[in-house]
């Protein structure tokens, strides 16, 4: 194979790619893409625009890595499938079981790079006594325009009932202009922190 490939694909999901994925220069996951769709991977494919997507799920490296893999198929044929990843599935089950999937619940590569800076925790005064807000600076530090997805996880150190390592409880979508600053602010109340 020629290792200047950029290799597309349009699925629904993830697919077996762990046998060849590091013999290619790049993976596009277009998911249907639809009327326009050759368009667009071809801007971004030509550098025209800034690929911005982000992973709606972990892929993992194997089929069998994956937490519904054991609960997935009917060994008996009655069509009955139980679901007992509980609270573990997704990228919850990546980081609480130290699983490295092939590509992370949030990955996405860009054109151009952005650094995150000045994070402040405040109460916000609404009739949530323990809402607080989350704001920081997200700045473009590169010479393309982009979007960017912050993501806002908290971590339960201590509960009384299994938690996953850490829970996406908020994120903000921001397109800035190379050398812009932004600042971004997310929110969260009572239930964002409940350990039950």
């Amino acid at each position: 194979m020629n290792p200047k490939t950029i290799v597309v694909l349009n699925s629904g999901g993830n697919v077996a790619t762990s046998h060849w994925i590091s013999g290619v220069e790049g993976l596009i996951q277009a998911w249907y893409p639809g009327q326009e769709g050759g368009t667009a991977i071809a801007e971004i494919i030509f550098g025209l625009i800034n690929p911005s997507g982000k992973l709606p799920v972990s892929f993992e490296k194997h089929w069998e890595d994956n937490p519904a893999y054991n609960n997935y198929y009917d060994p008996n044929l009655d069509k009955h499938v139980f679901y007992t990843e509980g609270l573990l599935l997704g990228y919850r089950y990546y980081d609480t079981q130290n699983a490295e999937p092939l590509f992370p619940f949030g990955f996405g590569l860009s054109y151009t790079t952005f650094e995150y800076s000045n994070l402040s925790i405040t109460p916000f005064i609404t009739s949530d006594p323990n809402e607080v807000m989350v704001s920081f600076d997200i700045t473009n530090k590169g010479t393309m325009g982009g979007a960017e997805v912050a993501q806002l996880y908290i971590r339960q150190p201590e509960s009384r009932l299994m938690r996953p390592y850490k829970e996406l409880k908020g994120f903000a979508k921001v397109f800035l202009s190379p050398g812009e600053t932004r600042q971004v602010a997310i929110s969260l109340g009572s239930s964002s922190f409940c350990n039950r």
